[in-house]
């Protein structure tokens, strides 16, 4: 009891100094004080809270100081988190700080600040803020889940992987530490970078874009060769194992670009980093993943009658013994003997025999009709994965409560339907094969593409089954391999 008049003087006194005439580090302190002796959230509604609030956004907007404005930035955002209602009104409220671009982030010594002006950032669309983020990501040293949070909010400001790759490639090669050995310490923060962008990637749908393997390689090889490549050995093994994972992470979640050989020129740049050594230890497990990734790129396009040199050439990269990348070339044509022979004998031996322009064209008749199938492979697949991704949640919650010991196994169902339409759409892409039109949607009916099925034909039809065709190299529609249906 002897402790209450003493905690409610407490708060008194934190809540005049959070609704008084005071800088916004002074207003932070106090707001810290308040959040502690658990005043809010239960408080919010309180006329000194409410005060406090609306200087923190006036100063967020306003104030005079950049540092002292990107504070009362984070501290409203910091507010919002406590009071989970505010968002939008402190959204909102924050608006006009976000006309223009903010100061740099890097005034800020606290991580804490850093993190929260971020999730600022995370609100807004502006078109400054993908520069604004990039820059904000090189200046930072210790801070990860700012850095990770800034990488959050510039992915989806960014039209493309390439692009993002490429602002932050920009961005790195201004960046010069001021230490004794400026190439580690670059080399350090170039890795914690990565591995926050490796998280933020996997859960992200951004379209891969035109070369997102140059931009990876601008991004790592820019910086370095500007300020000078890392010489510590530990530097130098932990930024290529991040390397190697972002390119693994990369094919493996944008798989229109696995079968691309410039993907992995940047591991090629970082191998350079051990001399004649060859790859450390360390290494193997991270490597191994890309020779598999390589190998199964192999493997899809040699089941199409495709062979690529510069991908083939990729193991000799990642393998430490050029005769084990040629001992995996060897077994994987040995493994698959409904292969092409003369796919199989490239693998086998590194070398590509005389085209035989007939075959080859006798093989791509007969390839148009399995096309065709997978086409309509495509369109199986996509619908199962919808209806999967559609009913998964109400399903499983259902079998939790009826049916415990069907979770698990429907869990692994959903995610090898999901697999298998990844799968499929990774072999469509290969050959080009795309459907035209969407099942439900009304568009103008071209006999080329569709049969109608319908006694009264109208210029506009319903799409019951999409066509499937070819695209040519441009992206436009080629080849139509089966005709759809409307009615």
């Amino acid at each position: 009891m002897s402790d209450a008049p003493s905690s409610n003087a407490q708060s008194a006194a934190l809540l005049a100094t959070f609704a008084g005439d005071v800088s916004p580090e002074q207003r932070r302190d106090a707001l810290t004080g308040l959040i502690a002796v658990k005043f809010l959230p239960k408080e919010a509604e309180h006329p000194a809270v409410i005060a406090g609030r609306d200087r923190l956004l006036h100063d967020a907007c306003h104030h005079p100081d950049d540092r002292l404005r990107l504070v009362a930035i984070a501290e409203s955002i910091r507010l919002a988190q406590v009071i989970k209602r505010w968002l939008p009104t402190i959204t909102k409220a924050l608006e006009p700080a976000f006309i223009d671009e903010l100061p740099a982030l890097s005034l800020l010594q606290e991580a804490d600040d850093r993190l929260n002006v971020a999730r600022a950032c995370a609100l807004f669309e502006r078109a400054w803020l993908p520069d604004y983020l990039a820059c904000s990501v090189a200046d930072e040293e210790q801070g990860e889940k700012a850095r990770t949070e800034l990488i959050g909010a510039l992915l989806p400001r960014s039209h493309t992987l390439t692009d993002a790759l490429t602002g932050l490639a920009q961005a790195f090669i201004r960046v010069k530490p001021s230490t004794e050995s400026p190439g580690d310490s670059l080399a350090k923060r170039l890795t914690r970078t990565l591995s926050s962008l490796r998280a933020v990637l996997v859960e992200s749908d951004l379209e891969a874009g035109v070369d997102p393997g140059p931009a990876l390689m601008s991004l790592v090889s820019g910086p370095l060769n500007a300020t000078g490549k890392p010489q510590d050995d530990k530097a130098k093994t932990e930024l290529t194992r991040e390397v190697l994972l972002t390119v693994h992470d990369i094919v493996r979640t944008r798989l229109s670009v696995v079968a691309e050989p410039t993907m992995y020129q940047v591991v090629s740049y970082c191998r350079r980093f051990f001399d004649g050594s060859g790859w450390p230890d360390a290494l193997a497990k991270p490597l191994e993943r890309l020779v598999t990734d390589v190998t199964e790129a192999l493997l899809l396009l040699g089941r199409q009658g495709k062979r690529n040199q510069p991908l083939r050439e990729q193991l000799d990269v990642l393998c430490k013994y050029p005769e084990r990348a040629r001992a995996i070339a060897k077994n994987l044509a040995a493994r698959h003997p409904e292969l092409d022979e003369e796919v199989r004998a490239w693998l086998e031996t590194g070398r590509a025999r005389p085209e035989r322009d007939l075959r080859t064209a006798a093989v791509e008749v007969e390839a148009s009709s399995a096309d065709a199938a997978i086409g309509l492979a495509l369109e199986a697949a996509r619908l199962a994965r919808h209806a999967g991704e559609g009913m998964r949640e109400r399903l499983l919650s259902g079998l939790e409560i009826f049916e415990p010991s069907l979770v698990s196994p429907t869990q692994g169902l959903l995610e090898r339907v999901k697999q298998a339409a990844v799968q499929v759409e990774q072999v469509a892409s290969l050959r080009n094969v795309q459907l035209f039109g969407t099942p439900g949607e009304e568009m103008e009916v071209s006999p080329k593409f569709f049969d109608v099925v319908s006694d009264s034909p109208r210029a506009r039809m319903v799409v019951r089954q999409p066509a499937v065709v070819r695209v040519r190299g441009d992206g436009a529609v080629g080849d139509v391999l089966l005709r759809g249906i409307v009615e």
